[in-house]
């Protein structure tokens, strides 16, 4: 998996921006401690580097940590697959997410999948085109009532730390689209879950 902050070196505060990608790879690593094969790690100026043995995991792995840096936004790829060790001719996830993440550079898009054989891959992409205008439109405030909302589980307990109306952490998972963001996420899951198994 590889994720690059788009316009890191427009932020104003550098020092809290290396800071944060930090403190969100360890967070990463302690929250998918189960899973995490390659530690997940701040490289190259602006990017986030990890990889999952649970490839199930990604969707709600890339959910955590754009919410964790949001409200910056990330692009992601993801490759999919072992790497082979011996004659280094197999598809390499980690050349595949390397190769997707400088393709999101050029175009408008935030997320991408390689991997998960060609219709596979179309039909994982074809989510990600409709997902990614949603997650691009999120405000600050949006992003922090689902943030919040993921870690506290209830809406009157975002509504208390956030010392806003209940009401209003409904309005802002409303408007950030939570729920359809969120069933695409597990729709991917389930999806990368049965290919796993196959």
């Amino acid at each position: 998996m590889h994720a690059d902050v788009i316009g890191s070196r427009q932020l104003a505060d550098h020092d809290a921006f290396i800071s944060s990608m930090e403190a969100t790879a360890r967070a990463l690593n302690e929250l998918f401690a189960a899973a995490v094969i390659e530690p997940f790690a701040f490289a190259c100026g602006d990017e986030l580097q990890g990889a999952l043995g649970d490839p199930a995991q990604a969707p709600l792995c890339i959910a955590m940590m754009r919410e964790t840096l949001a409200p910056v936004s990330l692009r992601v790829s993801v490759g999919i697959g072992t790497v082979d060790a011996i004659g280094g001719r197999g598809f390499d996830p980690y050349m595949a997410a390397r190769r997707g993440l400088d393709a999101l550079r050029k175009g408008r898009r935030l997320t991408t999948y390689a991997g998960a054989g060609v219709a596979g891959d179309v039909l994982l992409n074809a989510i990600c085109r409709l997902v990614d205008p949603l997650l691009a439109k999120r405000t600050p405030k949006q992003w922090e009532a689902i943030a919040a909302y993921r870690r506290l589980g209830q809406q009157r307990a975002v509504a208390d730390e956030l010392n806003v109306t209940r009401q209003s952490v409904g309005d802002r998972l409303a408007a950030g689209n939570w729920r359809p963001v969120e069933d695409a996420g597990t729709a991917i899951a389930a999806y990368l879950a049965y290919i796993s198994s196959a």
